[in-house]
């Protein structure tokens, strides 16, 4: 519902009414003086839903962005050897920094982790 201002010609008060707008057009009288009134201003509360609005557009793109940046410091310290993307990949199991992929496969073991992925690597490193 939209707010309407009013102010009272005859004692100069103004105040504002919250009421549908099939009713914007009826008269006001002042509750002060209960003299004729003259509405001045009305506001709506609007509410913009979905896509597209520069406000939920800010938000998001500041909520992405700081993920961006926790991910991309959560990659650099788990996977990546010296943390640039072009580095190698380094073995480890959850984050645990171990010295070889066989290593890290026997840990993924001992933690009840599926260890398939570590062979296929352990392999590749003793060529």
């Amino acid at each position: 519902m939209p707010y309407y201002d009013y102010a009272c010609d005859e004692c100069e008060v103004i105040w504002t009414v919250r009421k549908p707008m099939a009713e914007g057009r009826t008269p006001e009288q002042c509750p002060e003086c209960e003299g004729e009134a003259r509405k001045v201003f009305s506001t709506a509360g609007v509410i913009f839903k979905g896509d597209g609005w520069a406000s939920k557009d800010g938000r998001i793109n500041r909520q992405m962005a700081e993920k961006n940046r926790r991910l991309d410091v959560k990659q650099k310290e788990r996977i990546m050897d010296g943390g640039s993307p072009g580095g190698r990949l380094v073995p480890n199991v959850d984050g645990e920094r171990v010295d070889s992929w066989e290593e890290a496969g026997k840990l993924a073991k001992s933690k009840g982790k599926d260890a398939s992925g570590y062979t296929r690597l352990a392999a590749k490193e003793k060529r």
